[in-house]
Formats: C-alpha cells, sequence, structure tokens
C-alpha cells in the first residue's frame, strides 16, 4: 500500500529528471545557436576558477553558487546536479505539503524551472535552498521548538548567502509572528541561527574590502537598481534605450573613478533614489510595470505571448487554490507573504521574470488547492503559538 501511495510522486521526480536532462543536453544547444544565448552570462565559471586557484577576493557575489560551480568542476556536471536539485524540489514540495503530489507535479512541468536547469546562474539552488528554508520554517511552526526555528535561521542564511535579497525577510516573520501570537523567543531563535552562519563572511568581506561593511555581497544591487528605475528608458534592461542607461551608467563610475566596489555601489543606489524623487509618479508607474515583468516578462521579451501564457495559468490556479483555502491558515499566509515580498523586492530594483521562478514552487503549493476541498486549519496557529 506504502509503494501505491508513493507512486505519484516516483512519477513526478522520473518526469521532472528526464525533462530538464533532455532540455539541458539535448534541446538548450538548439536554443543557444538560434537565439545566441549565453549559459554563463553572470560569469560565475570565472569567479569559480579564482576559488580553484586559492585567490578567491570576489565581493560582487554570494559565495553559495560559485563554490557550488567550483566543486562541479564543468558547465556539464553543473547542468547534472542542477537537474538533480530541481527534481529533489520536486520531493521537497511533496514532503512540505504533506504528501501532496499534485505540487510536486506542477512543479515538474514547470517550463522555465526546466528552462534555468540549462544555465549556470544561481536559480536552481537558490531555489532549492529556499523550498528547503520554508518546509523547515513550516515545521517550526507546527512544533514550536527553538532547535526547529534555529534550523531555519541557518538554512535561511544559506539562502541569502547565494542571493542576499532575504536579509530584511525576518522583519515579515517577525511582523506573522506578532499577529499570529507567536512567541518572540522563536524569532529570535531565526536570527541567532542566520546570524551565525551569516557573520564568518561578512568578516571576511571586512578584511577583504580593507573595512567596508558588507554582510554577503554587493550582487551588483545598486547598478541594477539605477538601471530598473531610470526613468528616460522606463526602467527597462534590453530594447533601443540601452545605449543611454550604458552611456548613464559609464557617467556615474567615471565621475567616481576612485570609488571602491562597494562605495560604487552604494553610489548607484543614491544615484537610483534620485531618479525615484524626481518624478515620484512616473516612478510609481515603473514600479507598477515591474510588477508585471516580474512575472510575465523576460528582459529580451522573448516567445512573449508563451510567457504571459504560463504565468498566467499557473497564477491563476493559485488564485483558485487560495480561495479554497480560504480562511487561510499560518502556513499559507507565510508563502503568500514570502511571494509578495520577492515581487515587492524587485519592483523597487530591477524586475524580470527569471526572478520570480525562485519563488514559483510556493505557487506551485497554494495552486496544488484547487484540488482540494475548503478546509478551516485552525491548529497550525495554536501549535506555533505554544
Amino acid at each position: 500500500m506504502r509503494a501505491l501511495a508513493l507512486r505519484p510522486l516516483w512519477i513526478c521526480l522520473l518526469v521532472a529528471l528526464v525533462a530538464r536532462l533532455v532540455f539541458a543536453f539535448c534541446l538548450f544547444p538548439i536554443f543557444q545557436q538560434r537565439w545566441h544565448l549565453r549559459e554563463d552570462g553572470d560569469g560565475y565559471g570565472l569567479i569559480a576558477q579564482t576559488i580553484r586557484e586559492g585567490h578567491y577576493d570576489d565581493v560582487t557575489r554570494g559565495p553559495v553558487y560559485p563554490v557550488f560551480v567550483a566543486v562541479a568542476g564543468s558547465p556539464v556536471m553543473v547542468k547534472f546536479l542542477q537537474a538533480l536539485l530541481d527534481t529533489g524540489t520536486c520531493g521537497l514540495l511533496y514532503l512540505m505539503t504533506r504528501r501532496n503530489w499534485k505540487a510536486a507535479a506542477l512543479w515538474a512541468v514547470y517550463p522555465f524551472a526546466i528552462w534555468r536547469v540549462a544555465f549556470i546562474s544561481k536559480e536552481v539552488v537558490l531555489t532549492t535552498l529556499l523550498v528547503s528554508y520554508v518546509g523547515v520554517q513550516l515545521l517550526a511552526l507546527r512544533n514550536g521548538k527553538i532547535w526547529a526555528w534555529l534550523a531555519a535561521g541557518g538554512i535561511l542564511a544559506l539562502v541569502n548567502l547565494c542571493k542576499p535579497t532575504f536579509l530584511a525577510w525576518p522583519l515579515a516573520v517577525l511582523g506573522l509572528a506578532f499577529l499570529h501570537r507567536v512567541p518572540f523567543s522563536r524569532v529570535a531563535a531565526l536570527l541567532t541561527g542566520m546570524v551565525v552562519v551569516i557573520a564568518p563572511w561578512t568578516w571576511r568581506n571586512e578584511v577583504v574590502t580593507n573595512g567596508a561593511f558588507l554582510p554577503v555581497a554587493t550582487e551588483r544591487g545598486g547598478v541594477t537598481t539605477f538601471i530598473g528605475n531610470y526613468q528616460p528608458t522606463l526602467g527597462l534592461w534590453e530594447g533601443p534605450g540601452k545605449p543611454i542607461w550604458l552611456q548613464a551608467v559609464e557617467e556615474i563610475k567615471l565621475q567616481h573613478a576612485s570609488a571602491s566596489v562597494v562605495e560604487l555601489d552604494h553610489i548607484y543606489y543614491a544615484a537610483a533614489w534620485k531618479e525615484i524623487i524626481h518624478d515620484p509618479v512616473k516612478a510609481t508607474k515603473i514600479c507598477l510595470r515591474k510588477c508585471v515583468r516580474f512575472w510575465c516578462l523576460g528582459a529580451k521579451r522573448r516567445e512573449e505571448y508563451s510567457s504571459v501564457i504560463i504565468q498566467l495559468t499557473y497564477l491563476a490556479a493559485m488564485a483558485l487554490g487560495l480561495r479554497r483555502r480560504w480562511p487561510w491558515n499560518l502556513e499559507v499566509v507565510l508563502m503568500l507573504s514570502l511571494i509578495v515580498y520577492v515581487m515587492l523586492i524587485h519592483a523597487l530594483t530591477y524586475a524580470d521574470l527569471r526572478f520570480s521562478v525562485y519563488v514559483m514552487p510556493f505557487v506551485c503549493v497554494l495552486a496544488s488547492g484547487m484540488f482540494q476541498t475548503t478546509e478551516r486549519n485552525t491548529e497550525l496557529t495554536a501549535v506555533a503559538a505554544r
């Protein structure tokens, strides 16, 4: 009976793995030639090489993914391991949803998850880490144990060491804890686990940069935020306005030629803020457009209609699932809050469909609720409040 119950999961895992391997090694080379795609557009291969050579001093990227690439050794192995990790994400979703194979199935066939496996970019590893964090965070909410909250903090630290977008996420957890009467000691444990893991890397950055405070990495956040809020080009990365923002970026760089990498990052953030306050109404319109781009449009807007249809289908399924789950328990609120948090971060900085990929597993979880009857589960809040 147990083997029979697990059959849907094994089918999901098999479909996910085969789809990702076939695309990465058979179909991607065709798209790469047709669209002139760069499999390592962010330069992780070069950073990984400095790790192998023993002079790793980069502060523009978090350490998790460069170390992953360095350990893998070759692009082929990176893609193979990413296919395994992304398949493993299906299993994590199955466990997170208390053995609901439908959430795993939605992720197994999600086209943009399959697409990202073929690139040397952090999205796959980040997605697996983020799903792992949410899974442990939900466990902590269910059993209320300090050790679970500490573990959640440690995994959240790894998420931030991959991409520091989530450094402010504990504030959202604090707000949810207050609203649902979860003891503050649990949130303190989350923060403790996070700080303990991140602190050694922050100290390393201070040494490398000769005293600059940099918790994880710049991630080129300043310049991308400036580009995403540059009003003459409406915050677009590609298109006819690209030479205009390239010139603006270069002018700022030349004006501060002696600035360090960290200082220049701060300068770009300041320039982005000037763009916003120059015309707040236009900045608000750009921000709203970025909310749409976050879900539906890539930078180069390839296969635009297909992207919109796929994303709207998943979002519509999530909306139906949320309707059937009403009233929402703390688990649902946590995942929905995380989705909104990531969307708002990119609406304020720079938005692209690729950045929605690592919250799409939670869209799949919430969408799986459309196959269920309406549940009124209030036990979670009571357990988490103990």
